[in-house]
């Protein structure tokens, strides 16, 4: 039986997912922000044990939260979806074999769900779907983990871009993009607006 485990810290941005099947480990997953450095990697690989019964205890060896995430079933996972999608576009969502086969390959919670549905991001807004969903599963975890964080604002401002750092700059246009913006240029190439 497969069996994921959740660690934490409060040293950590975000978390690593440990999962076993048949007690055995068979894939670690790291989530975190800020990447780990060559000696904090070294340091997790040594200590995630192989066999499941060691985990909670080398987890706390290493100073990581243990915890046990109990796994959904497929078709509960494609009926949350369904239930969220009524409850947003107040019709049915017609779900088809095929995705009970993608959707099973993600984790899903009611939060995940209701950002997905809320996103005003041009990669969710209006394209309500499983396929869709898990499509840019990624990409819809990376936008819940920067909520609520200080953000950038969702137009361009020029005042504003003209106080940020080349580096935070770099990242303000990163968000425009994002957002389904592009640069318009006058012809000495500085950038005047950003628009769809």
């Amino acid at each position: 039986m497969k069996q994921v485990y959740k660690l934490t810290s409060k040293k950590l941005e975000g978390c690593l997912y440990v999962t076993f099947d048949q007690g055995y480990l068979t894939a670690i997953e790291i989530a975190i922000k800020s990447p780990l450095n060559d000696g904090q990697f070294r340091g997790l690989m040594i200590n995630i044990p192989y066999a499941e019964e060691q985990i909670a205890s080398k987890s706390n060896q290493i100073g990581l939260t243990c915890e046990k995430i109990v796994e959904m079933a497929t078709n509960r996972k494609v009926a949350m979806f369904c239930l969220m999608y009524e409850k947003c576009n107040r019709i049915k969502y017609k779900a088809s074999r095929q995705d009970g086969g993608k959707i099973s390959s993600i984790k899903i919670t009611e939060e995940i769900l209701k950002h997905y549905f809320e996103s005003e991001n041009f990669l969710f807004k209006g394209k309500h779907s499983i396929s869709n969903l898990v499509r840019y599963y990624n990409e819809l975890l990376l936008e819940i983990s920067k909520k609520g964080t200080v953000g950038f604002p969702n137009s361009w401002s020029k005042d504003y871009a003209d106080k940020l750092s080349p580096a935070d700059l770099s990242e303000y246009w990163k968000h425009l993009r994002g957002l389904g913006l592009k640069p318009k240029k006058d012809r000495l190439g500085n950038t005047t607006d950003w628009i769809k």
